[in-house]
């Protein structure tokens, strides 16, 4: 194998890491709009943004990417809280949000 097959080797992998991230960030992102709504809150700026990302096994003992996302939220729309989302592979591993004022 010579240079440039490692070379495009290597940025095949991240093109597929990106986009693969992606979709799993638009997943994150409905899955914290729908639990901010469940929760009486307002999801602010409509997007999560990464945290942190390792890998970890999933129940069947199979390794996945574990991506750590968190969002903003507000209460009273005065003040604004974090909130974090986990994903292991595309399904959503927990949700939590930060104590915030109930208005």
């Amino acid at each position: 194998m010579n240079e440039s097959s490692v070379m495009l080797l290597i940025l095949g992998l991240i093109g597929w890491l990106w986009w693969d991230s992606r979709g799993v960030a638009e997943r994150a992102t409905v899955a914290a709009r729908a639990y901010c709504g469940n929760a009486g809150v307002s999801f602010l700026n409509d997007t999560v943004a990464w945290q942190k990302i390792r890998l970890k096994r999933n129940r069947n003992g199979r390794m996945q990417l574990q991506r750590t996302y968190f969002f903003e939220f507000a209460s009273d729309m005065q003040q604004r809280y974090r909130g974090e989302i986990v994903m292991l592979g595309k399904k959503v591993e927990s949700i939590s949000l930060d104590a915030f004022r109930v208005s």
